[in-house]
């Protein structure tokens, strides 16, 4: 072979910028998609939507085991110059829609823009075309301003926005959720956005409980204390308690149905919370001061740390407390405890469209309405949406305090 020649190319040494070869769909002009593979370890701080960089061994590890349990699914986003993973479409099937977290490596600055646009418009049509998914969500902050109009002109429509959710550069950046239906089930089911919204209640915030002064020794275990309720973290004794009242359970429309759990799985659920260390989600029971009694739950899930938000959650399980302000008193302890205690700037929330109770009591609780989230569950040979709500903390911290005697 002469000095000058280059050796062929084979299987073991690809040609840069040759990976997307072959490739007959989601490949665009500056990036192609793909699904992750173990040699995507080394580009981990690309693709992984944490703050929390990880050495490529220890990513190894999690594609090998996390991912393959299945839950959120990366679609690689790899530049086409030169087959370098750049960001992933984080995917997670859930019910009939398919939601979309987009992460593009924020190293290249304003160079991923564009990246972040070419993907999104691949891969929306893919999923509601090609996969036959009726509804496609993509979830990003509001300062993606050319992947948002992009999306848009391809047909997606923004449905709901979370106020102040991500600190990016020192300012507070809404989330901005967009949808993609398919046309073909919006022939056969109409279009979900020109449902009204069913509403029960004045929609006006009421006074938040008086603070407690304690007389002597709080509750055993108790984080806040109100007037009638208290919080404290669940232990295994309230397992059995809250399968119980899950059997006596009146009403269909707090969930996709009523759900039988058993009282060993309850507590060992609860305990998994409580082994992660930063927890994820903070559960709390809800106990009545005049007699310990456990009547439900209150929860903080999907906290986030560095851009300080969460969503919150709440359950009066015991039919006969609901509508007389237990839940209300519970869920301010609560909201006491994320925005005082954790620091939280933000919280979200989420009801189906059937439960307006618990709709009504979001916004007697302070929070507003952030629009909707269409097709999630299947409900009545149709599918479902969800209405969404956002809280403030410097909102819930300027509502009107009741009288301690209230």
């Amino acid at each position: 072979m002469p000095a000058n020649a280059t050796a062929p190319s084979t299987p073991e040494t690809p040609v840069p910028g040759q990976g997307s070869a072959g490739q007959t769909f989601l490949v665009g002009e500056l990036v192609y998609i793909r699904a992750i593979e173990t040699g995507d370890a080394q580009y981990g701080s690309a693709w992984r939507h944490s703050a929390f960089p990880l050495s490529p061994g220890r990513v190894e590890d999690i594609i090998k085991e996390d991912i393959s349990k299945g839950g959120p699914r990366p679609y690689i986003i790899v530049r086409k110059s030169d087959d370098v993973p750049v960001g992933a479409l984080w995917a997670t099937y859930d019910g009939p829609a398919v939601t979309i977290h987009p992460h593009i490596d924020t190293v290249y600055g304003d160079l991923a823009s564009p990246w972040l646009t070419e993907a999104l418009t691949m891969a929306l049509p893919w999923l509601v075309e090609e996969q036959h998914r009726p509804s496609v969500l993509v979830r990003v902050p509001g300062n993606e301003t050319a992947a948002i109009a992009a999306m848009e002109a391809i047909g997606a429509r923004q449905t709901a926005r979370f106020r102040e959710m991500y600190l990016v550069n020192g300012q507070w950046q809404d989330e901005v959720i967009l949808e993609l239906l398919n046309k073909q089930w919006v022939q056969r089911l109409g279009d979900p956005n020109e449902i009204e919204l069913p509403r029960t209640g004045t929609g006006e915030a009421r006074p938040v409980p008086a603070a407690v002064e304690l007389d002597n020794d709080p509750p055993l275990n108790a984080v806040r204390v109100g007037r009638r309720v208290y919080l404290r973290p669940f232990e295994e004794k309230d397992g059995p308690v809250l399968a119980k009242l899950t059997r006596e359970e009146p009403e269909t429309f707090f969930d996709t149905g009523r759900r039988l759990y058993s009282g060993t799985g309850v507590a060992a659920w609860h305990d998994s919370l409580q082994k992660k260390d930063p927890p994820a989600w903070i559960r709390f029971a809800i106990c009545l001061r005049q007699s310990d009694e456990v009547i439900g739950g209150v929860g903080i899930d999907g906290i986030d740390r560095v851009h300080a938000y969460a969503e919150s959650e709440s359950e009066v399980l015991n039919a006969q407390y609901r509508d007389q302000g237990y839940g209300t008193e519970a869920k301010h302890l609560l909201l006491d405890y994320a925005f005082n205690t954790l620091n939280l700037h933000s919280l979200q929330s989420y009801v189906l469209w059937e439960n307006t109770r618990s709709a009504a009591a979001l916004r007697k609780q302070g929070y507003r309405e952030a629009g909707r989230i269409n097709w999630t569950y299947a409900w009545n040979g149709k599918f479902g949406s969800v209405a969404v709500f956002d809280l403030l903390a410097e909102e819930w911290r300027a509502l009107p305090r009741a009288d301690a005697g209230e």
